[in-house]
């Protein structure tokens, strides 16, 4: 099963990114446990996440969770910031998936 964790600043802005794109990895027979946290609530799901993507609004913390956790974290991207707010799920997973596709080869 594929763990992507979406952080942001509270953890709410990407609950309707979340239920979008359970779907579209349904909807592409992905088995996915996808779930978003506030930036400073991620303990509890860190250590097992295989995705992590950071909301725009906190792109500041991206060298952060790269350096902390970047050698057990395969893929961990930065939202592009008219995606996330345009709800562009396809694009934001598509593009975190094949990075972490070809990591795991």
């Amino acid at each position: 099963m594929l763990t992507i964790t979406l952080i942001c600043n509270l953890g709410m802005s990407t609950s309707v990114l979340v239920d979008k794109m359970a779907a579209y990895t349904k909807g592409k027979g992905i088995e996915a446990d996808i779930d978003a946290r506030a930036f400073q609530r991620v303990e509890d799901r860190i250590h097992r996440t295989d995705i992590l993507l950071i909301g725009p609004q906190v792109r500041f913390m991206a060298k952060k969770f790269q350096d902390q956790y970047g050698g057990e974290i395969p893929v961990i991207q930065v939202m592009d910031m008219s995606d996330y707010a345009l709800q562009n799920v396809e694009k934001i997973f598509e593009q975190a998936y094949r990075e972490y596709q070809a990591k795991k080869s």
